[in-house]
C-alpha cells in the first residue's frame, strides 16, 4: 500500500539479542546524550537536587565516564535476559518487554545499591559514595522514579540509533562529548551559604 513511508519512518530497532556487539555503540552513545540532558535539568531546573549538582561538580567527566559505563553494562545485562527468557519461544521484538525487564533490573541494582555499598561504607571513606548518600538522602523515593525515567529514554534513543546510520551516530556522539565541558562548568544551585558568626567581644572593660 503506497503512502505508508511515513507511518515506517521512526522505527524502534531490535535491541534483544545481547550477541550483537554492534548495538553496544548506540547504547553507549544514547547514554551520553541521556547523560547530557540530565545535567541540563539538574542545571537549570534543579532536578535532583543540590546533591545530584555537587555529584557534577566533584566528579565532572569521571562520573560521566561511571555512568555510560554502568548504563551500557545494566543494557547488556537486560539485552540477556530478554534472550534468555523471552525470546527463547521465537516471540517479535517488543520494546515494552525489555524496557520493563530493564527498569526491573535498575530497580533492584538500585536497592542493592542502597542497602549494601551505601549503607555499609561509612562517611569519610569515598567521596562520590558519601555525595550519592547525600543524594538519596536528599531525593528519597523520587530516585527510583527518576531512574526508571532516564533508563526509559535511553532506551528509545538506542533504538532509534540502532535504526539510524554509523554517520548519524558518529555525528550525535561528537556533538554531546563537544557540549559535554560546557555544561559541567556551568554553575548550577549551590547551597546557601552559612550564617556569619558573630565575634566575641574578648576585651575587658576599662573602669
Amino acid at each position: 500500500m503506497e503512502g505508508g513511508g511515513a507511518t515506517e519512518s521512526f522505527v524502534l530497532g531490535d535491541l534483544g539479542d545481547f550477541t550483537q556487539v554492534d548495538d553496544i555503540t548506540s547504547i553507549a552513545a544514547a547514554s551520553l546524550v541521556g547523560l547530557d540532558l540530565s545535567i541540563v535539568l539538574a542545571r537549570f531546573a534543579s532536578l535532583g537536587g543540590l546533591s545530584l549538582n555537587t555529584f557534577f561538580d566533584t566528579f565532572g567527566l569521571e562520573g560521566i565516564l561511571a555512568g555510560v559505563t554502568y548504563t551500557t553494562l545494566l543494557f547488556q545485562l537486560a539485552r540477556w535476559g530478554y534472550t534468555r527468557f523471552y525470546t527463547s519461544g521465537d516471540r517479535e521484538w517488543s520494546p515494552f518487554v525489555f524496557v520493563c525487564i530493564l527498569i526491573g533490573l535498575q530497580f533492584v541494582n538500585d536497592l542493592i545499591f542502597y542497602y549494601a555499598p551505601l549503607s555499609m561504607i561509612p562517611n569519610g571513606k569515598n567521596e562520590m559514595v558519601d555525595v550519592l548518600k547525600r543524594y538519596a538522602a536528599e531525593n528519597g523515593s523520587r530516585v527510583l522514579a527518576g531512574h526508571a525515567l532516564f533508563m526509559m529514554l535511553v532506551a528509545i534513543i538506542a533504538m532509534f540509533m540502532k535504526e539510524s546510520s554509523m554517520l548519524f551516530t558518529y555525528l550525535v556522539v561528537a556533538i554531546s562529548l563537544y557540549i559535554l565541558p560546557f555544561l559541567l562548568t556551568t554553575v548550577g544551585p549551590k547551597p546557601p551559604p552559612p550564617p556569619p558568626t558573630e565575634k566575641k567581644n574578648t576585651m575587658r572593660p576599662t573602669f
